[in-house]
């Protein structure tokens, strides 16, 4: 009896194993340059509390490419494709970034310029997919409206964090602020944020220049 309860046992735990991976579905990492093919940048990044957007890479000042790409700066990272078993498919991106382009500008005036060291993760889903698809383009996730398009598929979660060194280039921003005109600053910048509709980011935020 004791050797029947064993091998029932062993029988069950083999059949559990061999069900996760289906229920699951299917999934595999790939390396960071996958979405930097399909992603030049990370958008833009802003702080109610203190006025400020930080714009990575020049993203939207120059174009919805920006100022350089992603590819063009010492990266690294990768992304988890997973086949959620229902048509949809999830992705997770892990970026790591150093010497990007950056600019900070207030409700009219880009004030700061420099280069700043940052990570980036985010979460989406792609509403129909195959696993072998490319990665999609954030802003289709994000703002398909803007881009003239039908939704495609949701972000479930974004967070960036980074730190940076740059210049003033707008004395009246300098001074309110605290600072010489022309002087030499900190920037610190720690966001998370989900997508709660297609303009709408529920965010945990600081945009700091120090």
């Amino acid at each position: 009896m004791k050797k029947t309860k064993i091998f029932l046992l062993a029988t069950l735990g083999i059949c559990m194993l061999t069900f996760i991976p289906a229920a699951l579905g299917a999934a595999e990492n790939r390396p960071i340059s996958a979405f930097t093919a399909t992603n030049p940048n990370v958008a833009a990044w802003s702080d109610p509390e203190s006025g400020l957007t930080v714009f990575p890479h020049g993203f939207y000042l120059f174009g919805l490419d920006g100022l350089e790409s992603i590819a063009e700066c010492d990266h690294h990272g990768s992304v988890l494709v997973k086949d959620l078993k229902d048509g949809r498919i999830l992705y997770k991106v892990n970026l790591h970034v150093e010497g990007a382009s950056m600019f900070v500008a207030n409700a009219t005036t880009v004030i700061f310029a420099g280069e700043m060291d940052y990570s980036f993760q985010v979460t989406m889903i792609v509403y129909e997919g195959e696993l072998s698809d490319p990665i999609p383009y954030l802003l289709a996730i994000w703002f398909p409206a803007a881009l003239g398009i039908e939704p495609i598929g949701e972000g479930t979660f974004s967070h960036i964090t980074g730190s940076g060194t740059g210049t003033f280039v707008d004395d009246y921003a300098a001074i309110r602020l605290g600072f010489a005109p022309g002087a030499i600053a900190k920037l610190k910048i720690n966001q998370v944020g989900i997508l709660r509709s297609e303009r709408e980011m529920w965010p945990v935020e600081l945009i700091f220049i120090h």
